[in-house]
């Protein structure tokens, strides 16, 4: 079953300094489920397996934004769970208003979806055998001018995401 989310997706350029962060976890030994490197995104609003499409696409259609840059921060994880090493962006205000607009629009148009506070991050690792967050980090920036409706399904094993 396909479970659906929104998204900011990443250019090549964007990704390829995201993989070199995890690389740096790798050689720190750091082991554990990490992102693939077509799977690399951002989060905006989690539906799951329960969902209805055309109200998603009418709520994603109503969203209004001006283009605004992500950047790279700081690697984190969050405090009440160290399953997850993330890479944080430099100001999240522009994406923590698109995201909060989304959610609106979402329940607006009747779509429930996951409601725990947004927190603009990039999951790099799950499960991580180690938290380091201390390495040297990448310039990279990416202009964000749309959002993408997502599903994620496991296929033959692996974890495929794919826009709709």
């Amino acid at each position: 079953m396909a479970r659906i989310f929104i998204a900011i997706r990443f250019n090549d350029e964007f990704k390829g300094k995201l993989v070199e962060i995890q690389d740096s976890l790798k050689s720190r030994g750091v082991t554990g489920n990490y992102c693939s490197y077509g799977n690399l995104h951002m989060t905006l609003a989690f539906i799951g397996e329960n969902y209805d499409l055309p109200a998603i696409r009418k709520a994603v259609d109503e969203v209004e934004f001006e283009p605004f840059d992500l950047s790279l921060g700081n690697l984190g994880t969050f405090p009440t769970k160290a399953g997850v090493i993330w890479c944080g962006v430099k100001d999240g205000t522009a994406a923590t208003s698109l995201a909060n607009q989304l959610r609106e629009r979402l329940t607006a148009n009747g779509v429930a979806f996951c409601e725990t506070e947004f927190y603009p991050h990039i999951s790099l690792v799950q499960h991580p055998s180690a938290i380091i967050t201390d390495i040297a980090m990448p310039q990279a920036t990416i202009r964000v001018n749309r959002i993408h409706v997502m599903k994620s399904e496991r296929i033959d094993g692996e974890l495929i995401y794919e826009e709709i």
